[in-house]
């Protein structure tokens, strides 16, 4: 049976993941949708690739950067201190266990490649639904195609269709490594 895929920090924290996974890009597709005051949940936040972005974007807002390996949080609060940010809480869970979040209290929740890193899909998309703001939040989420071989964290094409089935699909995309959508409750 597969466990949950942990990938090291440092590999996520290198900056040539930036070749293959351009920040700037994956942030534009959603970047209009946010205001400066949401609070925020960078869910499978790893050591912060995308948190630190997020911090800046939602200036007057919190973000709450969740992973369920130490070593990602332990690294993201190492930045958190360098740059003397004050919006980022940090958290070690797992994405079926937000239990230290309030219901219907985030407004924005980034969701990055976690899915296809878990067994538990169903239980990572009820905490996303419970957690989300049901007037006024939206979420980002992607997926790998499958890139690690055949085996229970991959999110297959009708999967991935059953999730977004739970939401409002504001906007979806693909492209030749991942699945995306910008999603809502209403």
């Amino acid at each position: 049976m597969a466990k949950d895929r942990y990938i090291n920090p440092v590999v996520l924290d290198n900056p040539l993941r930036s070749i293959f996974s351009s920040r700037e890009k994956i942030l534009s597709r959603f970047r209009g949708y946010l205001k400066e005051n949401y609070i925020a949940l960078d869910l499978g936040c790893g050591p912060g690739f995308f948190t630190i972005d997020l911090s800046k974007i939602l200036k007057n807002g919190i973000v709450y950067a969740v992973d369920p390996d130490p070593r990602a949080i332990n690294r993201l609060n190492e930045k958190i201190k360098k740059l003397s940010i004050n919006n980022i809480k940090t958290f070690v869970a797992p994405a079926q266990k937000l239990n230290f979040i309030k219901d219907n209290s985030i407004d924005f929740i980034f969701s990055n490649l976690v899915l296809c890193c878990l067994v538990d899909h169903e239980g990572a998309v009820k905490e996303i639904i419970r957690v989300l703001n049901k007037e006024k939040g939206i979420a980002y989420i992607s997926v790998t195609k499958g890139l690690f071989g055949k085996d229970e964290r991959d999110v297959s094409q009708e999967e991935w269709k059953n999730i977004l089935s739970k939401f409002n699909v504001i906007k979806q995309g693909n492209s030749i490594m991942e699945r995306w959508a910008i999603i809502s409750l209403v």
